[in-house]
């Protein structure tokens, strides 16, 4: 219970947060610092959030209003479905090459090494683009469209951009893995299940993720916050209409506000919800 109140209050301090940063353009309205107008606009900004569903953006073409719900929650579930579809990729692949890697020799170890180390260092716009190419690049060869490139009208495209958002966290969670249990290999409890005549799968899967895990989790929270900030880009380059593509088109500090509400809530709760499953597999306390 008190670790239950500990993060609701957390989380209420950090969507106050949000909100005062959200007013921050109220600041230099007068050309100059001035506390006055930055109240004003915080004000301005409450009141918008009591009201929701008074919300409205402005198309900047035709600059015609129109309300914000239930066109944002479109927007985000586009976001959330490349987003989490991206992380579980990631994760099952990475498992899965870890299984791999772990089972060939060490000349093909290398070559993944070295495979990994170059694939992760590629800036991600140029991973985007150049999957897009080859897709094209397939299609003008043989006729065949392997998947959509970008969203048209209602046709939004969802598995091609969480494929290419799965990619840098893929080898990420690969290299991080592979790293930390060749760290644990050398500690007396591995040493003593090899004794014990155990399989090498089965003290890796019971007994060292367990402590993989904690540090791969603490590691994980970068690779999240990367993956969202890729998801502008991303949006962009596949014209996918989602919730940070809309943020960029009509930003004003009450769309700010419930768009980065929006992102963090779910985003929180998996924290959570990954805190609370390693808590429960290490028997002890830990925090995000």
């Amino acid at each position: 219970m008190k670790q239950l109140k500990q993060s609701g209050l957390e989380a209420v301090l950090i969507i106050i947060g949000i909100i005062l940063v959200s007013a921050t353009s109220g600041l230099f309205k007068t050309q100059m610092l001035s506390l006055v107008t930055y109240g004003q606009e915080l004000m301005a900004v409450c009141r918008e959030l009591v009201e929701p569903q008074h919300l409205v953006y402005t198309n900047p073409v035709s600059h015609i209003e129109r309300p914000l719900f239930p066109i944002i929650l479109k927007a985000f579930m586009s976001s959330a479905r490349i987003f989490f579809l991206a992380i579980g990729l990631a994760l099952t692949c990475s498992v899965l090459l870890m299984i791999l890697y772990f089972s060939v020799g060490k000349r093909i170890r290398k070559g993944v090494e070295a495979i990994s180390f170059y694939l992760a260092s590629l800036p991600d716009i140029f991973v985007i683009g150049s999957l897009q190419m080859l897709v094209i690049w397939f299609f003008k060869q043989t006729g065949i469209l392997v998947v959509d490139v970008a969203s048209l009208g209602e046709n939004q495209v969802i598995l091609f951009p969480a494929v290419t958002l799965s990619i840098l966290p893929t080898f990420f969670f690969l290299g991080s893995m592979v790293s930390f249990l060749k760290e644990e290999e050398g500690l007396p409890y591995v040493e003593l299940a090899k004794g014990k005549g155990l399989g090498r799968f089965r003290i890796m899967f019971i007994h060292m993720m367990r402590n993989v895990l904690v540090s791969l989790t603490y590691h994980g929270k970068q690779i999240i916050w990367m993956m969202l900030s890729n998801l502008l880009i991303l949006e962009y380059l596949f014209n996918v209409f989602g919730v940070t593509s809309f943020l960029f088109s009509y930003n004003t500090p009450a769309i700010f506000a419930i768009t980065s509400i929006m992102l963090f809530v779910p985003l929180y709760l998996l924290l959570k919800f990954m805190q609370l499953v390693i808590t429960r597999k290490i028997g002890r306390e830990m925090s995000l």
